[in-house]
């Protein structure tokens, strides 16, 4: 089974997809949501900082 690649909308394409041919296996599963976790903590400072900036007080 391919892995997921591209921006979020096209991994939930592509994740759409893969579930429409048949279940995928737990490993897989849990790898992906692993890595999408990862990337989400990374931009989560990212979108508080900017969310701060644009608050008015």
């Amino acid at each position: 089974m391919d892995d997921l690649h591209g921006s979020a909308a096209e991994r939930l394409r592509q994740l759409d997809d893969i579930v429409a041919g048949g279940e995928p296996s737990n490993e897989w599963l849990t790898r992906h949501l692993r890595q999408t976790l990862s990337e989400l903590a990374e931009a989560e400072p990212v979108v508080d900082a900017e969310q701060d900036r644009r608050e008015d007080y």
